[in-house]
């Protein structure tokens, strides 16, 4: 997301909540840190990234603990592949295999076909032990991809033609993958066969018309996440916080949050609590907060 920024209208600053998350209910978890993006959870513990530092780092408790760090990595995206962590190096056009203790085991560089990764964004594991990433490309010259990592570890390019490839997640069946393309401020969604390629792309979602609310100029999706019923939560960069979308495409929940800017979001194990990264640009601050999730009573 963070290239964005710089082409994006900022959104408003709102303090307030939609029915189900009050503002007195919303805590700050993490704080004085800059461009934070990757919320995971492994086990009970939140792992995340700073683009701004390179760094990805842990939540433990309570206290933000630096895992790993590489020069020039621009980390984005980050994933728990088998006993392992895939982080998206949106910068040097790299996805990187690091342990959960940050030892360097691997660097993907290319695909089967010898095509270099154009700004890795964003991760999500599919159904068979393989790993859908973004490549969210260069405007007017690179159009953003979807590559997929099989469990193999041979890596393919499944799709293109994308304004801006940015969150994904794979179905609660293992069917479908949701695609943020984030400059038409939308949600694709693909077809996955028994191979691991994609159907033909489709329209699943245009967040300005859906979460028109008067108040907001656009809505521009981050990361995607999905609980267990296939209801997609969706963390708005523009738009004032977070969307929830069912299956059939009709918005359950908004929820404002503070600062300009949501990145990413984790859905805590336990399903009660929702994690997400903000980012106030006009203090260059990075924080991460936890409410309850809005689709409980």
């Amino acid at each position: 997301m963070r290239r964005l920024i710089f082409f994006l209208l900022a959104g408003l600053l709102l303090v307030g909540a939609t029915p189900g998350a009050q503002a007195a209910d919303i805590q700050i978890v993490a704080k004085n840190l800059h461009f934070l993006e990757g919320a995971i959870f492994v086990g009970d513990t939140l792992y995340f990234v700073d683009y701004t530092t390179s760094d990805v780092f842990r939540l433990s408790a309570n206290t933000v603990e630096r895992v790993w760090h590489e020069d020039g990595c621009g980390a984005n995206g980050l994933l728990q592949w088998n006993s392992s962590l895939l982080v998206a190096c949106f910068d040097d056009g790299t996805i990187v295999n690091i342990s959960l203790k940050g030892k360097h085991l691997k660097t993907f560089q290319k695909d089967a076909a010898n095509h270099h990764f154009v700004c890795p964004n964003d991760l999500a594991a599919d159904a068979k032990g393989g790993v859908y990433f973004t490549a969210s490309g260069l405007d007017g010259t690179v159009p953003g991809k979807v590559f997929h990592i099989a469990a193999d570890g041979i890596i393919k390019e499944i799709a293109s033609g994308i304004n801006y490839s940015n969150g994904l997640v794979v179905s609660s069946d293992g069917k479908l993958l949701y695609i943020a393309e984030s400059r038409l401020h939308r949600l694709l969604v693909y077809t996955i066969a028994s191979d691991g390629t994609l159907g033909p792309q489709r329209e699943f979602s245009k967040l300005d018309a859906l979460l028109a609310d008067g108040r907001h100029k656009a809505f521009t999706p981050g990361s995607v996440r999905i609980d267990s019923h296939g209801n997609l939560f969706i963390a708005l960069f523009d738009g004032g916080g977070l969307a929830v979308i069912s299956p059939d495409g009709k918005l359950l929940k908004r929820v404002d949050l503070p600062d300009q800017h949501h990145t990413s979001l984790a859905i805590s194990p336990d399903g009660r609590s929702i994690y997400i990264t903000a980012l106030d640009a006009n203090q260059d601050q990075g924080l991460i907060y936890r409410l309850p999730n809005p689709m409980l009573p």
